[in-house]
Order: C-alpha cells, then structure tokens, then sequence
C-alpha cells in the first residue's frame, strides 16, 4: 500500500503541492487527474523519493520512501521526459535498469516491443515522442519493480496505441502483484483502466477515490417549470450545476434518486425527466461546485 499523509512541498514563494493525503491499495491503479501546473508531477517525484517532503511523510509497505534504498527498489518512476543515454537503445536502457531492478525481464521487453512494432536495437534519439513513451513503458512493465509511478502516462500516444498500452497494464497487473499511479490531464486516459482517480487542483487534492461510486450517487434530470424554482430546491437536495435556458432546467444533484426525484415532481414540473450521465459528466459537475472550470482540464 502506498501512503501520503499531509504532505507538502513549496518551491520558494509557490507552495507546489499543499497537505495532500492518499491511500492507494495494493493491486490497484490509481489516476491522478489535473491541469498543468497542479501539481501532479511534483507529488509523483516525492512519491518516487527524488524530492523531499517539506511537511507530512510518503511510505511504501510502511517504509519511508525519500533515502532508502531498499524501498526505491520496489518503486519505477517514469517521468515524462524519461532520460537515456546518448545513442543508447531499448537493449542498453534494459540492461542498465537491471542494476537497479534485478528481475528485469528482457524478454518479455522484447517481446511487448514486437508486439508494439519497436526495434530494440534502434538509437532511441531516433524514435518519435510516441514511440519513446511506447518504448519507456515496456522498459517500466517489464522492470519487476511492484509500484510504478507515471507522468503523463499516454502522452504522444494515439488512440490505437494508447489502448494496446492500457492491455498491457491490465494485463501485467492479473500476472502479478503490481500497483500503478499513472498522471494525466484528459480524463479519457484514466477513466477505463483505473480504478480510483483522484483531481489535484492547485496543489491540493479535490476529489478522490472511486467515482464510478459517485456515479451511483449524482442525478441529472431534465426539465420544464414556468418559474425559476432553483431557490427552493437547495433547501431540499445538493444541487451540483443549475442551468436554466427560458423554461427548460437541467439539474444535476447528490444523493438518493428517488427522493430527489420526488422533490422535483412535487414542484409541478410541466416536464422532468432524468437523463444517463457520464463519469466524465460527474467530475466536470463537482470541479464546477468547488468553483473551477473543469473544461479546461477536459476539452
């Protein structure tokens, strides 16, 4: 199990990441959802034990993560420019992480990289920005370690490929005990493969935990009133995005659906219906309750 208990990082005046606190269960892959500059790559490089925590403490299994070696062992951290050497390639990268990570497994490198049509002996200067991550992702699957840490995890990466990718996580994860923390900024990324996400907005951790949950918890209902009835309805429900266009109203609320349902129908609707709505639907309705314009992370 990963734990993060009230940490914190300030970079001068800039307090990068501000008292975030998580648990992320072993056998599991966690999304960590936000805008550039919200801080997720800068809780990933304290995860992975590059940065140190100014306030609160990361451990692995119960182990301190920052100067111990022994824990950094069972930790990849992939950022997301991975380096390599000059000339080196997916052959020369392997061996070398085979010091850190004993139970690298070259063939299965290999074999990931036929599958994904990648030439291991090719320089990787000479690899598209896809075809790295490709390249750098087979390298981190394959390099045994139980806890892997993402940066921008499908970046560079088509449709088609991202979806090979996210078969090889899902599949490398039946295989063996493997924990993910993967960080991205387009919801659609994470929402298929992961099974908690949490949104960091300015350093902090909005949300977190399994929104397919939330899904189960959050109405969106469509209808038609003569009135603007917005003001009475707060009194009976939580009301997550209000919108209204003349007499038409979408709502969409927290809590049980029956009940809400009966709120509104107790207002005398001319119309009201509800309406299926999407995980993505559901983050961009709380982000726009906390007061944040989540197109800017979605679209």
């Amino acid at each position: 199990m990963i734990k993060v208990e009230n940490v914190t990082k300030n970079f001068d005046s800039i307090c990068a990441v501000n008292q975030v606190s998580l648990e992320i269960p072993e056998g599991s892959m966690f999304g960590l959802l936000g805008t550039n500059g919200a801080g997720k790559s800068t809780l990933l490089r304290m995860m992975a034990g590059v940065l140190p925590c100014d306030a609160g403490e990361i451990r692995f299994d119960g182990e301190r993560i920052y100067e111990n070696p022994g824990c950094k062992a069972s930790v990849f951290y992939l950022p997301d420019v991975p380096y390599y050497f000059p000339n080196a390639n997916m052959e020369e990268m392997a061996r070398f992480y085979r010091r850190q990570y004993p139970a690298m497994e070259r063939e299965s490198a290999a074999y990931m990289a036929e599958l994904l049509n990648l030439d291991m002996t090719m320089p990787l200067r000479t690899f598209s920005k896809g075809m790295k991550r490709q390249a750098f992702l087979i390298l981190a699957l394959c390099a045994g370690a139980k806890y892997l840490l993402c940066d921008e995890v499908f970046d560079g990466l088509d449709p088609v490929m991202t979806e090979a990718v996210k078969n090889l996580f899902r599949q490398e994860m039946k295989e063996r005990e493997f924990t993910v923390v993967a960080a991205a900024h387009k919801l659609q990324d994470l929402e298929d493969v992961c099974h908690n996400i949490g949104i960091m907005h300015k350093g902090g951790i909005l949300r977190a935990g399994d929104m397919r949950e939330r899904l189960g918890n959050v109405v969106k209902l469509q209808c038609v009133f003569d009135k603007d009835i917005r003001e009475g309805l707060e009194k009976d429900f939580e009301i997550l995005k209000y919108e209204r266009d003349g007499y038409f109203v979408t709502i969409v609320g927290r809590g049980d659906r029956r009940e809400i349902l009966d709120k509104i129908k107790s207002r005398s609707p001319v119309f009201a219906g509800e309406v299926p709505m999407s995980l993505e639907e559901v983050f961009m309705a709380e982000m726009e309750e906390a007061g944040y314009d989540i197109r800017k992370v979605f679209l």
